[in-house]
C-alpha cells in the first residue's frame, strides 16, 4: 500500500504526447444518477479523482491504488484511464521505481 501521506509522494511524470481522453460525460452521468457520492468541487463543474501509482523495477506499473472519493466506479475508471496513460508508448518517461501521485480531474 502506499504511504498514507500522499502529499509527499513525486508526481508521476506523464509521458509526453499522452492522450487525454474526455472522461467526464461519463463521471457527471454517475453522479447526477445518484449513484454515486462524489461531490463535485466547491467552484462546481468537475470532480477530481487522485491515485498513487506504483512504479516496478522494470520500470512498469506495478500498481494504482485510486483514493476513495465516494464512488467507486469513478474511482475504477479512473484506474484504467491512467493505466491507458501511462502505459508508454512515444515519449513516455520510465519514473524511477517508487511510489508516485497523480490527480485526474474531470471537468464539464
Amino acid at each position: 500500500m502506499p504511504p498514507s501521506d500522499w502529499s509527499a509522494l513525486p508526481l508521476f511524470p506523464l509521458p509526453r504526447g499522452a492522450q487525454v481522453v474526455d472522461g467526464a460525460a461519463f463521471v457527471r452521468g454517475e453522479i447526477d444518477s445518484g449513484r454515486c457520492k462524489a461531490a463535485p468541487q466547491p467552484d462546481g463543474g468537475h470532480v477530481v479523482a487522485p491515485v498513487a501509482v506504483l512504479i516496478g523495477e522494470q520500470g512498469a506499473i506495478a500498481r494504482i491504488v485510486p483514493r476513495a472519493i465516494g464512488c467507486a466506479t469513478i474511482e475504477q475508471y479512473t484506474v484504467g484511464y491512467v493505466q491507458s496513460l501511462v502505459r508508454g508508448g512515444p515519449g513516455a518517461v520510465v519514473p524511477a521505481p517508487g511510489w508516485y501521485r497523480l490527480a485526474v480531474s474531470y471537468r464539464w
